[in-house]
């Protein structure tokens, strides 16, 4: 078969089989890149769960909502993935950094948050507000390419607000409440 629509047919299935190659290929290096970054195999691993979870969201509002996956929001993983990652890059360094000095979860998150946490939402909101003024654009693509990665950005900010710090405090033991709980115990039977 021949003609404009075959061959546009075939470059958008030859595009999109290429993207999620790559995406899979993306993930699995920036997974071994945060093991790395972060020096344990569990904490990279679950690092991970706020860099691709706001993905997984937008694509299941783009079936939910019946949006068009073309060339445009095909890029959005990319993007969004990229600039999660930054995000929680900065989290977990200023968390760790703070854990290891204190060994106090709540102290060292509220920390990371006051500090690193900043820069993320007002870069965050920026960085949206930019893909969002795609939305003004007449081309249905461009209106859903900036919707979708503005709308990500954000879902990636709040997975570095909300999930990251459940997942160090469900993973790092609070080393101030063990010394008390210890004290307790040795105070109880002396």
């Amino acid at each position: 078969m021949t003609g404009m629509m075959t061959i546009g047919s075939r470059t958008i299935d030859a595009a999109i089989h290429s993207a999620g190659k790559s995406y899979i290929i993306a993930g699995f290096v920036i997974t071994v890149m945060m093991i790395i970054l972060v020096g344990s195999l569990k904490l990279g691993l679950l690092s991970m769960i706020p860099n691709l979870l706001p993905i997984v969201i937008t694509l299941g509002v783009m079936g939910w909502f019946d949006f068009p996956f073309d060339m445009f929001t095909m890029l959005i993983g990319s993007i969004a993935i990229g600039l999660a990652v930054d995000d929680t890059i900065h989290f977990m360094h200023n968390f760790r950094r703070y854990y290891g000095d204190t060994g106090d979860v709540r102290g060292s998150v509220r920390r990371t948050l006051h500090t690193t946490g900043r820069a993320m939402l007002v870069t965050s909101i920026v960085l949206s507000l930019g893909f969002f003024i795609y939305m003004f654009a007449s081309m249905n693509n461009l209106f859903y390419f900036g919707l979708l990665t503005g709308m990500t950005i954000i879902l990636a900010l709040l997975a570095d607000f909300l999930v990251a710090p459940a997942l160090m405090a469900l993973v790092n033991p609070d080393a101030r409440k063990r010394e008390k709980e210890e004290t307790h115990v040795e105070g109880h039977f002396a």
